[in-house]
């Protein structure tokens, strides 16, 4: 025994039946999560986007520390540099007036010496 659709039937019952799932899931709210695997999905998901979002501020609050005190350190660092070379540039002035002083009487010294 074979079943036999006329074509207008056939057409019919395959229009009927790819129009359902599509009509029941309109109807149909979008329920939350029942299950147990559903919550904890859901759970850890949660989670997850917290903690990233956690990582992504600590990372932030650490940058801002971290550049603060390369600033602050640069600052002190040229500063000192700035001190230290400007006691070093009194110094060598202080040495060089020295010096010349030292050969002047020297010289004259000398001279004097040389012209008795």
């Amino acid at each position: 025994m074979s079943i036999r659709f006329h074509s207008s039937s056939a057409l019919l019952l395959l229009a009927g039946l790819s129009l359902a799932p599509v009509a029941m899931a309109a109807d149909a709210p979008e329920k939350p999560c029942e299950s147990d695997l559903c919550r904890s999905v859901r759970q850890s998901w949660s989670s997850v986007k917290h903690g990233t979002t956690d990582a992504a501020q600590w990372t932030k609050k650490e940058t801002v520390k971290g550049w603060d005190a390369t600033k602050n350190g640069a600052t002190k660092a040229a500063k000192w540099t700035g001190k230290t070379g400007e006691k070093g540039w009194d110094a060598t002035k202080n040495g060089t007036k020295e010096a010349a002083h030292d050969t002047a009487n020297w010289t004259k010294k000398t001279a004097h010496d040389i012209a008795q």
